[in-house]
């Protein structure tokens, strides 16, 4: 492969960012990449910093993510329980009008009831 910019010389590797081949005078080393120096430069960094974020979340412990997950999921019960309760308390209210929200809301009151169960099992 030869160097997008000098034709004549050969590529020693390519671009993180546009993928062009890079000679030796073109190349610039930021990290674990190379960039086209003067061009990619802050954009093969960004990448390579994206990279190193998404490796350090990756990196945390299971048991870490489990106690997330469980937060999110008992929230999750909470927030339905509580909108089931209104739902139904608004539905009974107006029994005439809206008994499908009061159906709704017995729903949602059961949908909360079994996930905040099954996050205690977990």
């Amino acid at each position: 492969m030869r160097c997008y910019y000098h034709h004549d010389k050969e590529a020693i590797g390519t671009c993180r960012s546009c993928s062009k081949g890079l000679c030796p005078d073109c190349a610039i080393d930021v990290g674990k990449a190379l960039a086209c120096r003067g061009h990619c430069e802050e954009d093969v960094r960004a990448f390579l910093a994206f990279v190193h974020r998404s490796n350090q979340f990756s990196a945390q412990s299971p048991e870490k993510i489990m106690a997330s997950a469980r937060k999110a999921r008992f929230a999750s019960g909470i927030f339905l329980l509580v909108l089931g309760l209104i739902f139904t308390v608004w539905g009974v209210s107006n029994l005439q009008k809206l008994v499908i929200i009061a159906v709704m809301g017995a729903c949602f009151l059961i949908y909360g009831a079994i996930v905040l169960w099954q996050t205690r099992k977990m």
